[in-house]
């Protein structure tokens, strides 16, 4: 009889062993959802002060953001322009080289049909360089080459280069040409060579 009330006792205790502990447990689980209940709060729900640097700081990221896009598409707007520029000005410099090279081309012809006119030759020869010229000056002139005018007008240090003087006649008016002038597109790619009447008897 002692045996069994002394197993009883046993149990008992075994069971408020278990009791305590699942007692303890439950504290402990109740604990630790307030806890995390306290910590989500706090994260999920910052402060009226914390809203507001919050939205300042994604202000201030947002203008930056935008600020630096617009910079970066403005600097891409200039570097396309500035490289159109680049190409156009290439190009033309390109003609302008190349219609030099031909000048002195249209200079012999010119020279050949003078020679011949001051001989007497008009046969088909003669018709052939000419037409060959107003070919090639009609050709020269769609890639914009222009005769700078020279003969019967006022110098111009700008258009030409005087390389003689010669007395009487007005002043400062071209009386010969030795070698023509040409431009491309206003730009000079050729001084007229001419003698100047100095005005002077």
């Amino acid at each position: 009889m002692k045996k069994k009330g002394k197993k009883m006792n046993m149990n008992q205790e075994a069971q408020n062993v278990q009791t305590e502990q699942e007692a303890l447990d439950e504290e402990m689980k109740e604990a630790a959802e307030v806890s995390q209940e306290e910590t989500f709060e706090e994260e999920v729900m910052p402060t009226q002060e914390e809203w507001a640097e919050a939205l300042r700081k994604t202000v201030e990221e947002r203008d930056s953001y935008k600020d630096s896009y617009l910079r970066a598409q403005a600097e891409f707007q200039n570097f396309k322009r500035r490289n159109a520029s680049v190409r156009t000005e290439a190009y033309d410099e390109g003609v302008r080289e190349t219609l030099f090279a031909v000048l002195p081309i249209i200079d012999n012809l010119e020279l050949a049909i003078k020679h011949a006119e001051q001989q007497g030759e008009n046969g088909a020869m003669v018709d052939g360089v000419k037409k060959t010229l107003k070919l090639l000056t009609d050709e020269l002139g769609k890639k914009g080459l222009e005769e700078v005018p020279a003969l019967g007008e006022k110098f111009d240090p700008e258009l030409h280069n005087a390389i003689m003087r010669e007395a009487g006649g007005e002043e400062d008016v071209i009386c010969e040409v030795f070698q023509k002038g040409y431009k491309v597109k206003d730009k000079m790619i050729r001084y007229a060579m001419v003698k100047v009447s100095s005005g002077e008897e």
